[in-house]
């Protein structure tokens, strides 16, 4: 009997574990309200969208029309000076590594290494490269400076003089006083080593036009980012004003394990605007070959045969939701929203990045009558997407179609579900 009651004992342990578990995973939000208003434009949007990297960067010009990045982070993958020409053709601003193309010593007190500090050779390279490029690009001076053995995980003292020193040799060439500068691209954020960065610069008559780091924090983060972003503009960086700092620009964003997500990058996209940063590249990471995407793959947003991902269509939507953004309110902080329109329609992202199935949801479109100047019924086609990981997406699949009418009124359109971590694209147009 002993041995029957402690089996019921264990089987009613693991029934109460497994209804617990399924009851979180079933958890449902119900109605959530979204109101845009179309004749509210939001100004300056600044766009997330930009990469790390490429093998041949002419191949990729379909996704770079699509997706229109704003920077693109280059060292040793770029091949010649028409690199640089033809991204900055479609209003990219490259930023050339510096420490990429001087070379790194594989391992920490590598004696085999031409050091930055003991040798010519930090000068003979810059030099060279600011031959090539003069200021068509953002010098970034090196990457990862401390913590990652490969990159030279350099002292403090050490790194503040290779810094320093390559500083200076920018701005000694003729225009370098021009030239933009970036660093320390730190490998995260951390407030000391970075304050400790700009006392050092402050000291030293270092300019650093633009702060950069590697922001690996997803939106599960979002409050401790905002905190540290609001102390270092608000307190720490008018205690250097020598620095000089006019931008922050996150040149590695979105971690390996949210790298395929489109949810997760959506969040990561408005954690980063909220927060008022000037933009952003796409960290690479290794796949499941085992390969790292810092090639054609645009970090991953393409498979190997090309083909787009799911990931893919997040930067594609969210890059068409920079131009003509409007205002919106909702009644739930877990669902991030874009909302924006041109001359073929309106749009809107609902990205419920959420653990939560979202039901009976309200999107209330205010002053559509404006755009439109008259009555009419118009097209709201609703498309899901999800998470494709490696998988090719090459088409979005419409989930729902609705008519919408458009009057002097507010228009409204219902979804019955939005599934957890999921992105739900509102496309409206005649």
């Amino acid at each position: 009997m002993k041995e029957l009651l402690k089996n019921l004992n264990i089987l009613l342990m693991i029934t109460s574990v497994f209804i617990c578990n399924n009851a979180k995973s079933q958890r449902i939000k119900d109605s959530v309200n979204v109101d845009i208003n179309f004749g509210n434009n939001v100004k300056n949007v600044k766009s997330m969208s930009g990469f790390l990297h490429f093998d041949d960067v002419k191949k990729l010009e379909k996704s770079i029309v699509a997706l229109q990045p704003k920077y693109w982070r280059i060292g040793w993958s770029y091949k010649s000076v028409h690199d640089v020409e033809y991204l900055r053709r479609f209003g990219i601003t490259p930023i050339l590594v510096i420490s990429d193309r001087y070379g790194y010593p594989g391992k920490k007190n590598n004696k085999e290494w031409p050091h930055p500090l003991t040798t010519d050779r930090l000068t003979t390279v810059i030099t060279a490269e600011y031959h090539k490029f003069r200021n068509n690009v953002i010098y970034d001076i090196w990457n990862e400076p401390f913590h990652q053995g490969g990159f030279g995980d350099f002292d403090k003292d050490e790194y503040y003089k290779i810094f320093k020193k390559a500083h200076d040799i920018i701005r000694s060439l003729p225009g370098g006083q021009n030239a933009l500068i970036t660093g320390p691209s730190f490998d995260r954020y951390d407030e000391r080593e970075m304050e400790d960065f700009l006392k050092f610069c402050n000291a030293n008559k270092i300019r650093v036009d633009i702060l950069a780091w590697h922001e690996w924090r997803d939106g599960i983060y979002e409050e401790a980012f905002s905190k540290d972003v609001k102390k270092l503009r608000n307190i720490i960086l008018p205690k250097y004003p020598k620095v000089g700092v006019k931008k922050i620009v996150l040149n590695e964003i979105i971690n390996q394990y949210s790298q395929f997500s489109p949810s997760e990058v959506l969040q990561v996209f408005k954690m980063l605007e909220d927060n008022n940063i000037d933009g952003a590249c796409k960290g690479c990471w290794a796949e499941s070959d085992g390969v790292f995407n810092c090639n054609n793959s645009i970090n991953g947003l393409l498979d190997t045969n090309g083909k787009t991902r799911s990931v893919w269509w997040a930067y594609k939507i969210y890059n068409q939701s920079t131009k003509n953004r409007v205002f919106h309110t909702a009644n739930y902080d877990k669902l991030s929203v874009f909302a924006s329109f041109d001359d073929k329609g309106e749009y809107i992202i609902l990205n419920n990045n959420s653990g939560n199935k979202i039901v009976n949801s309200k999107v209330t479109l205010n002053k559509l009558y404006s755009l439109y100047g008259k009555m009419s019924n118009v097209d709201c086609r609703i498309y899901e997407i999800s998470d494709s990981g490696e998988l090719p997406l090459e088409n979005l699949v419409i989930k729902q179609t609705q008519k919408l009418a458009v009057n002097k009124n507010a228009s409204v359109i219902n979804i019955p579900e939005m599934k957890p971590k999921t992105v739900y694209y509102l496309s409206i147009s005649k």
